[in-house]
């Protein structure tokens, strides 16, 4: 008799009771989500990365296209960057610039700003903006 006690003691010894299981179960539940939301927001931190450069240096390539136009023939336009980009739109407004918004005198049809946006429809419509004063050439004076 005391040989079956000692195995059915030695029974009950050897496995994990439900409890155990639960807490352990809920534990690695618990890991599991914060990992998954972490792997989440690392996937949407890098797909903002890349439309940030991507846009930087496409506003940088549209900027040299525009400042190479001159500036008589700076005008607001709109389009978008063909095959290469796909997705990827930019916009150019601009508009002359005068002494009340620069504070100097003398400075009427001298400069222009020129607000250039990139967007992005493929990436939840990001936008990526850059703004840039242009100045007219200065034409030299005869005698001086």
């Amino acid at each position: 008799m005391v040989r079956k006690d000692r195995q059915t003691e030695n029974r009950r010894q050897l496995g994990f009771t439900l409890l155990e299981v639960m807490v352990s179960v809920t534990i690695i539940g618990i890991a599991l989500v914060s990992l998954i939301g972490s792997q989440s927001q690392s996937v949407s931190i890098a797909a903002s990365s890349r439309f940030e450069t991507t846009a930087s240096l496409l506003a940088q390539q549209k900027m040299t296209e525009l400042a190479l136009v001159g500036f008589d023939g700076l005008t607001t336009a709109e389009g978008d960057f063909g095959d290469a980009f796909p997705g990827y739109r930019w916009k150019a407004e601009v508009r002359d610039l005068g002494v009340d918004d620069t504070g100097i005198e003398g400075v009427d049809d001298m400069l222009r700003s020129v607000d250039l946006r990139i967007s992005s429809g493929l990436e939840e419509n990001q936008t990526f903006g850059v703004r840039e004063i242009m100045m007219a050439p200065i034409e030299a004076k005869e005698g001086t």
